[in-house]
């Protein structure tokens, strides 16, 4: 763990002081000692680099822990956030919301993503939340929430670069607000995870195993389905659509600190906020003045991923 704060320390000042404009090291030593710094320094230093910093930071802690409980609800190494059909859902609200008006985008996306959630209960409920039924379920949400998506861009007119270019994910237009919202999501949604770690870690050993030992599966799973639906849906209403966090992080921390969740958890956080920071200082920097959707970066780094995941649970005999 100490790696991975000294690594945060690292990074985190570094993409600070990187991308296009004259805003740099010089600019923010000058800030953080009280120096005069000329105010479109300090604009781009507080008003535009650091709330997207924290953004990244935040919204790749929400991501990771997110995949890391769902992989252990459904005790599947390929479950990610998407299986729910909640990142879908909530894209295609943040697209109403555009079309709506921009104040729409964040809460129409958090409302259709919990919404997309409340719909599994259904089968969830009828089938002692089975983890087969769920993720069935969710396929189901997420190709309906993909083709009512595919609509609202087809009907798009002008408006289509600017929505194409927010469904691949990035962190350009995040401000301070955005922020506000972020902290308290992800903080009260680590905390749920934090208290319930000895109940996902009885998931692991299957639900009749886990409901002998005492877990409320009934209670359990929609309350941790509910979990990872808000700290997702508030993740892409600022952010887009960005994929593998959830799916990747979890399995690279949990080489390192085991399958206990009360240690991959801290781990996860940290990964994916570190993970999302080099996402979007390279967003920022090689292709300079302009910008690569942050969701472009992870998928070319997640897709080989998966398709190694793939083999590797291909491989096994048990």
């Amino acid at each position: 763990m100490r790696y991975l704060i000294a690594a945060l320390i690292v990074v985190f000042p570094l993409s600070w002081c990187s991308g296009s404009g004259s805003s740099g090291w010089r600019e923010l030593l000058l800030l953080a000692s009280g120096g005069e710094v000329a105010d479109s320094a300090r604009t781009v230093l507080l008003d535009i680099r650091l709330p997207r910093l924290l953004a990244a930071l935040l919204t790749g802690g929400m991501l990771a822990a997110a995949g890391a409980a769902t992989q252990n609800l459904f005790r599947n190494d390929l479950a990610s956030p998407h299986v729910l059909g909640v990142v879908n859902a909530a894209a295609l609200g943040a697209v109403f919301g555009m079309f709506c008006g921009g104040a729409w985008i964040t809460p129409l996306a958090i409302i259709f993503g919990i919404l997309a959630l409340t719909l599994l209960f259904v089968p969830g409920g009828r089938r002692n939340w089975d983890g087969a039924t769920l993720i069935l379920a969710g396929i189901a949400v997420n190709a309906f929430a993909s083709a009512l998506t595919s609509g609202a861009l087809y009907l798009a007119d002008e408006r289509l670069s600017a929505l194409v270019f927010w469904l691949l994910g990035g962190f350009w237009r995040i401000t301070w607000q955005d922020i506000f919202l972020l902290l308290p999501a992800a903080a009260t949604g680590w905390t749920a995870l934090y208290l319930t770690a000895p109940e996902l870690d009885m998931l692991l050993l299957g639900d009749r195993a886990a409901e002998l030992a005492g877990v409320r599966l009934k209670l359990i799973k929609p309350l941790l389905m509910l979990t990872v639906a808000a700290l997702t849906a508030t993740a892409v209403s600022c952010c887009g659509v960005i994929g593998f966090v959830g799916l990747a992080v979890p399995h690279i921390v949990r080489f390192f600190t085991g399958a206990g969740f009360r240690r991959l958890l801290p781990g996860c956080i940290l990964s994916g906020g570190i993970l999302l920071l080099l996402g979007d200082w390279a967003a920022r920097t090689v292709a300079a003045p302009h910008e690569i959707p942050v969701g472009i970066l992870t998928a070319i780094g997640g897709g080989p991923f998966f398709f190694y995941l793939l083999l590797r649970r291909g491989g096994r005999h048990d």
